[in-house]
């Protein structure tokens, strides 16, 4: 068994690697779009591709899901593909459009908003945590980073 540090280092690589993804996702999805013509069509297909590797992953789990318990799902969760679907088709129209590093920071930025916002009023079924000083420093050196990379492009 790890340590707690070295749990938390592990922890915050594995984090940076995930997140290094979205840039290289937002490319990649777009390089599709432009090859395929569409960008329906290009999100489709990288949510085929996302999906076969998902149900992959499933058969190498070592426990079984529980899919019988799945319609106890609130009903507003069954949603999360479709918005993905939009976060996919939108992504590509944005990068082509602002740039890679424009679109994720833009991304990111709406990202953070959003999460913190859906936290303070416990929406989705997430535990209430108030806005606190540390939550609107974070939005702010987000929004400044936003700033600076939009000044950036001009």
């Amino acid at each position: 068994m790890l340590s707690k540090p070295s749990f938390l280092l592990l922890t915050l690589a594995l984090t940076t690697l995930g997140g290094s993804l979205l840039p290289v996702q937002f490319a990649t999805n777009s390089a599709l779009a432009q090859a395929l013509g569409s960008v329906t069509l290009a999100g489709a297909v990288s949510y085929g591709v996302g999906s076969a590797a998902l149900f992959a992953l499933l058969r190498l789990q070592r426990h079984a899901p529980a899919w019988a318990n799945a319609g106890q799902a609130p009903r507003w969760a069954w949603l999360g593909g479709v918005v993905g679907s939009a976060y996919v088709v939108g992504s590509m129209v944005l990068t082509r459009a602002l740039g890679a590093p424009l679109a994720t920071t833009l991304v990111i930025t709406a990202q953070l908003l959003t999460a913190i916002l859906l936290d303070h009023h416990g929406a989705l079924g997430l535990p209430r945590r108030r806005i606190n000083r540390a939550r609107l420093l974070a939005i702010t050196l987000a929004l400044m980073a936003l700033a600076v990379r939009w000044w950036g492009t001009t």
